[in-house]
């Protein structure tokens, strides 16, 4: 699977807190302040688009605002909180392919993409895919 990184909040056991808020290991299925990671259809079926969680190849290649402040020696600009941590999971390059059962990785350049689902699946099983990944992301702030 393709190495991808997120900027996430983890729980007490060093892997990411699950949840469809943002920042969080999942995607806002409905707007959470103004915000939505993908489009639904009226069955409330995520719709093939491309949209889904954002990632990106690097820590470093995250945008800045997303970046934990006590990373800002190595990445200027860094200014998120530090409640944040770079996860990893993954160890090949960075581009289209399957992510994890149900999951894959859609580039729109070389710095981002996102996992999405690979059928048209409701928003609970597209949750649930992603929740089901936890396990694989580690810490991987050098």
């Amino acid at each position: 699977m393709p190495r991808i990184y997120r900027s996430m909040r983890k729980a007490e056991d060093d892997k990411p807190i699950v949840d469809a808020t943002g920042k969080r290991l999942g995607v806002r299925g409905t707007p959470v302040n103004g915000k939505q990671d993908v489009d639904l259809d009226d069955d409330g079926k995520v719709v093939l688009n491309d949209k889904g969680m954002s990632v990106a190849p690097s820590w470093r290649d995250l945008p800045y605002f997303l970046i934990p402040r006590r990373l800002k020696a190595i990445s200027l600009g860094a200014k998120d909180s530090s409640e944040l941590y770079c996860f990893a999971m993954g160890d090949r390059l960075f581009q289209d392919d399957p992510v994890a059962v149900g999951l894959e990785l859609r580039c729109d350049s070389s710095t981002h993409g996102n996992v999405v689902p690979q059928l048209l699946v409701p928003l609970a099983e597209f949750q649930n895919d992603l929740a089901n990944t936890r396990d694989q992301w580690i810490v991987d702030e050098d």
